[in-house]
């Protein structure tokens, strides 16, 4: 064998070689992005199974506490109750309910989420720019958002899914005009 025919044979080995990793690693991608999908839609689908019992029975009541201090942006006449044995208990709404299950999760797990919205009621749910650009997307109509975020010192996995506005949302969110049926991502 002349050191032509060599040369091809090794060449195109070496191209069946980068094929196999270039296809390899698109395999990998995929599936991770898959799965990071569907474990970020079963989290967020936990999420809004919880808010919504919350949501149904208008609201759940928890002892005041260093924790548990009333919410400022709840606007309800019974947000605050003494029991006749004059324990002091406040009402905990779907919102202020998730945002004090993703501080108990921040500091237990790597997986973090929280509450956003265009209109937010409380100023600190204001969104990020990813955050701006997926709920511009369920505007469109998109059903999920999930996206690698990469910057120069880390990579990140993002997901957002909108709620969708039920009967039982509308005592706090008629005030922004919301009707059943809209999305509402809050």
């Amino acid at each position: 064998m002349n050191t032509k025919h060599l040369i091809i044979i090794s060449s195109l080995w070496i191209l069946v070689i980068a094929l196999s990793l270039a296809w390899n690693h698109y395999i990998v991608e995929s599936h991770t992005l898959k799965l990071v999908g569907n474990k970020a839609k079963a989290f967020f689908d936990e999420i809004v199974i919880t808010r919504n019992w919350n949501s149904l029975h208008g609201g759940v009541y928890v002892p005041i506490d260093s924790l548990t201090q009333p919410n400022s942006y709840l606007n309800d006449p019974l947000r605050d109750i003494e029991t006749i044995n004059g324990m002091k208990l406040t009402k905990v709404n779907p919102s202020f309910m998730t945002r004090q299950i993703a501080e108990i999760n921040k500091s237990k797990n790597d997986l973090q989420f929280h509450i956003t919205s265009l209109k937010p009621i409380r100023p600190e749910n204001k969104p990020d720019d990813w955050e701006r650009k997926a709920l511009l997307a369920f505007e469109n109509k998109e059903q999920e958002f999930l996206e690698l975020v990469e910057n120069d010192s880390s990579s990140l996995y993002r997901y957002m899914a909108p709620l969708i506005t039920e009967e039982s949302c509308l005592k706090c969110h008629a005030i922004q005009s919301y009707k059943v049926g809209d999305i509402r991502v809050e």
